[in-house]
């Protein structure tokens, strides 16, 4: 669990996911989407100075009823407060329903690994229940973890290391180690994708009981998985499992064609060494991959950012550019982009890999603002911001696109 939400992080990985260098902070702007849960996480004020050096961040929605968590999120150095949102691509368990009623928990975790709150951890609740959809349920970090943590067996005396010729191909501790390589024919699909999950699971129907995930991976791959991959809390890592390992093209769960599949041959013991995982299927359908279209055209916009020589002297201290496209030139944003440190005149490209909700066309007519923002946050323009917009609504797989910053708040 400690890897796959590693890069779920940086909160909101239905919305956000593809504008993870955006920041989560274009909520406010955005606004969040009917099935989710959203909020404002603070830091009371009678925690110690180290809850707030704390690193790991879980937000965790628990349906009403009790169970396993419903939907997960884990954010790593987060500032507070903290404006979240949870949606169905958070869910632990895929194919569930993401509906009912809820309760959120936020806990800031000292080693990085759910399990229950001890000293060290700092935990709080929202004030009640509430239904999938509810806006402004805000949580309070308010209680200091004072049970001691599990204690750890102690380690026997180390053994004398058998000879090569004697090792086992398995053993008892509670980790699988092996590697994963790409089929020759699939070689060249391989290159450049996103990340690769490698998943567990046991006999028993349900979720997988582990998972990793692994981004820019390179092959051939080795890896270990252990119990600090294991989903739900409380759960074994021991036993008889099946390795699946998928290549994934966006970096998300969700399958979709193009992505690269394979197995272990046959099941595998908890403590098995050397198993090797070879990815040699591709996943099929209608949404396969497009040729590519040549630059400018199809999804893409380009063109280039300017600063008004009015305002030249204060583009100094504005660290983050943000592109926004609008659908008719208002509502929520239709794709974002985020660019540090922008040197001007900036060219730009903004496309379908920068829309705000996967799935959403990037296609029609659009209104592009940008922004030099003064504090790097993506909320409403400020003082100190500067604004420039298109002169007229552009349309997808235009070129040429000039934007003049020329606005001062």
């Amino acid at each position: 669990m400690k890897r796959i939400f590693k890069n779920f992080c940086v909160a909101l990985t239905a919305i956000c996911l593809s504008v993870m260098l955006s920041g989560c902070d274009l909520l406010p702007e955005l606004g969040p989407p009917e099935e989710s849960v959203s909020g404002t996480i603070r830091m009371s004020a009678k925690l110690p100075v180290k809850a707030w050096r704390t690193r790991t961040l879980f937000i965790i929605l628990e349906r009403e009823g009790g169970g396993p968590p419903l939907a997960v999120q884990r954010l790593v150095e987060t500032r507070f407060p903290y404006r979240y949102v949870i949606t169905k691509d958070d869910m632990m368990i895929r194919g569930q329903k993401f509906a009912g009623r809820v309760r959120v928990r936020a806990r800031l975790d000292a080693d990085g690994v759910p399990g229950p709150l001890v000293q060290g951890d700092f935990e709080g609740r929202a004030a009640g229940p509430v239904a999938v959809g509810a806006k402004d349920v805000d949580v309070v970090i308010d209680q200091i973890g004072t049970a001691p943590p599990p204690k750890v067996a102690k380690k026997s005396p180390p053994k004398p290391a058998p000879s090569p010729e004697a090792a086992p191909s398995t053993g008892s501790g509670k980790t699988i180690r092996g590697v994963v390589r790409v089929a020759p024919a699939l070689a060249d699909k391989a290159k450049g994708k996103a990340a690769i999950f490698i998943i567990a699971r046991g006999k028993q129907p349900g979720p997988p009981l582990a998972v990793m995930r692994i981004l820019n991976p390179r092959f051939p791959l080795e890896f270990t998985m252990s119990e600090q991959n294991v989903m739900l809390q409380g759960v074994a890592f021991a036993g008889e499992v099946r390795l699946v390992a998928k290549l994934d093209g966006d970096g998300k769960v969700g399958t979709q064609p193009g992505d690269i599949f394979g197995g272990a041959r046959g099941p595998v013991q908890v403590g098995a060494r050397d198993v090797e995982i070879v990815l040699s299927q591709e996943a099929k359908g209608e949404a396969a991959p497009r040729p590519a279209q040549p630059q400018g055209a199809g999804e893409v916009i380009s063109g280039t950012i300017e600063i008004a020589p009015a305002l030249q002297a204060k583009v100094q201290g504005k660290p983050v550019l943000f592109l926004i496209a609008r659908k008719g030139g208002g509502g929520p944003p239709l794709a974002v982009v985020r660019v540090a440190n922008p040197r001007f005149p900036l060219k730009f490209e903004i496309s379908k890999r920068n829309v705000m909700i996967p799935g959403v066309p990037f296609e029609g007519m659009v209104t592009l603002s940008a922004r030099l923002d003064a504090d790097g946050s993506a909320g409403p323009a400020g003082a100190g911001d500067l604004e420039g917009r298109t002169a007229r609504p552009v349309r997808v797989g235009e070129k040429n696109v000039r934007i003049v910053i020329d606005k001062a708040f």
